[in-house]
């Protein structure tokens, strides 16, 4: 049983920050460049509802995981496992915020973007407002993944011989 809490909690763990990577260093500037701006918004649209359910379900596996095995004894330190626990909890609020909150207000606005002309005022109230939003989303998001790179080493830490 161990084996499969242990390999549930650090296959969930690699998908949540490889998905993170991915996306953030490969698939969205690749996706930007390579289409029209538009274009690129519209399909980046589409993937981000897939793209926070993966942080979601990776999240919930890996906190289950990691309580059900502190459960059935086999946490070397209670401090470091605490700390695993408090800092999966952390990234998964931070996740739900940014995907649930943050996500749903920058397509509203996006949406009211585009039927308006570029030259308007309420276009450009609207673009400020869309920028302070992603800004605060791609800051989140760097936070959960640097979170989970921390999580790697407290595992490697944990696990030492």
């Amino acid at each position: 049983m161990q084996v499969i809490l242990r390999f549930l909690y650090l296959l969930s763990l690699v998908f949540w920050i490889g998905s993170i990577f991915f996306f953030s260093f490969s698939a969205a500037p690749s996706i930007f460049k390579v289409l029209p701006k538009q274009l690129a918004g519209d399909l980046v649209t589409d993937i981000f509802p897939k793209y926070y359910l993966i942080s979601y379900v990776c999240g919930v596996v890996a906190i289950a995981t990691s309580l059900l095995s502190w459960l059935t004894g086999s946490h070397s330190s209670t401090m470091l496992y605490l700390l695993r626990v408090v800092i999966l909890a952390i990234m998964l609020g931070l996740a739900i915020y940014a995907g649930a909150v943050i996500r749903p207000q920058t397509l509203e606005i996006r949406t009211e973007m585009r039927s308006l002309t570029k030259d308007s005022p309420r276009h450009s109230e609207l673009h400020n407002r869309f920028n302070t939003l992603h800004k605060r989303s791609v800051l989140l998001n760097s936070v959960v993944f640097l979170l989970g790179i921390a999580i790697v080493f407290i595992n490697a830490y944990n696990n030492k011989k």
